[in-house]
């Protein structure tokens, strides 16, 4: 029998909602402290076109930015993909959520309730771990999908709308970062903020504002055949996005507005009716870094001279710490989540 494998994948994620560890996926090692981050170096990929050659074949459509966008209520420490964020489609959680917001002026209270009530959005983009001793061996050379956070998203999208280096003895990342070709290394720090993971301190390598192909040659020139190979093993993002289901949504919705409650509420199993758990996290600072030099010529080497990995520590694999179920929610950036919508909501009035 012919089986639809991404079928079969969907229907298991959706099945263990929340406790799916998807093999493609990175996330990043749970920080022990606020001090000493844990560091990744990684290039963001270009967006997929229809057809373009992914990891599990032709690509089902194109990607209208570098990145693509999902977003989820958190329930009882379970995702439920938000239809407004997928969509744009009317949201019952999300629209008891304004309406609140519209009635409250207390600051702290307005938080509460986007913590709350509002979605947790992500940025949805392809990765390629470069060989440098910064990358956990099992990463190097290796392409994944990263759900990044706000503070993420922010730091990419001032660098796309920064037109050059700027000042030349404190020169910065600049332009399209993902062009294969002529791209910009961003590091990906990761410190203890409460009992969840900050990006505060992330930032791009700018290389002397000078950008560079994510794989050379040994002449500085990009390694053409690397680089096509990397490419093609990037990650449909659009089949690792669950879509709503707007029944469900519903169902929540009157749960926890109104309390009601029956044998066809909606909820799994072992899921009770409760208000979403509180996903408030915040951000650090720390120092810098810089990026000098070349990568290596292939995506199978690694050089232990290598300039560009200068600064790097070997991690313990021994710290490594898996997330519990009660850390569902995990590395949410709630306060730029907070500070957006209180915007738009201030917008709208």
């Amino acid at each position: 029998m012919a089986y639809d494998v991404e079928a079969i994948r969907k229907k298991l994620q959706k099945s263990m909602s929340g406790k799916f560890n998807d093999p493609d996926m990175f996330k990043p090692e749970k920080a022990q402290d606020g001090s000493t981050a844990i560091k990744y170096r990684l290039f963001i990929l270009p967006p997929l076109m229809k057809g373009d050659d992914t990891k599990s074949g032709p690509a089902i459509k194109s990607m209208d930015q570098f990145f693509a966008t999902h977003g989820n209520h958190w329930i009882n420490d379970r995702p439920h993909p938000c239809p407004r964020i997928f969509g744009g489609d009317d949201c019952p959680i999300c629209k008891f959520g304004f309406d609140l917001l519209r009635d409250e002026k207390n600051p702290d209270k307005r938080r509460l309730i986007v913590q709350q009530w509002m979605p947790q959005s992500y940025y949805m983009v392809n990765i390629y771990f470069p060989n440098v001793k910064t990358n956990p061996e099992d990463l190097r050379g290796k392409v994944r999908f990263f759900n990044a956070s706000k503070t993420c998203f922010d730091q990419w999208t001032t660098c796309l709308l920064r037109d050059d280096a700027g000042d030349s003895d404190d020169p910065e990342a600049y332009g399209v970062f993902f062009d294969e070709n002529k791209a910009f290394c961003y590091q990906l720090e990761v410190l203890k903020s409460g009992r969840n993971n900050s990006y505060k301190t992330s930032k791009f390598l700018p290389n002397g504002g000078e950008p560079m192909a994510i794989i050379k040659n040994k002449d500085g020139s990009p390694n053409e055949e690397a680089i096509k190979d990397v490419l093609a093993k990037r990650i449909d993002l659009f089949t690792k996005i669950e879509e709503p289901d707007l029944d469900k949504i519903n169902k929540l919705a009157s749960v926890m507005i109104n309390g009601d409650d029956d044998d066809d509420s909606g909820f799994d199993e072992d899921e009770t009716a409760a208000a979403p758990v509180d996903a408030a996290k915040s951000d650090s600072d720390a120092g810098d870094d810089s990026l000098e030099d070349e990568l290596e010529d292939s995506s199978d080497s690694l050089s232990e001279e290598a300039p560009f990995d200068s600064d790097a520590k070997k991690e313990s694999s021994d710290a490594k710490k898996e997330s519990s179920d009660d850390d569902a929610a995990d590395d949410i950036d709630a306060n730029k989540e907070i500070e957006d919508l209180l915007g738009q909501l201030d917008d709208d009035e």
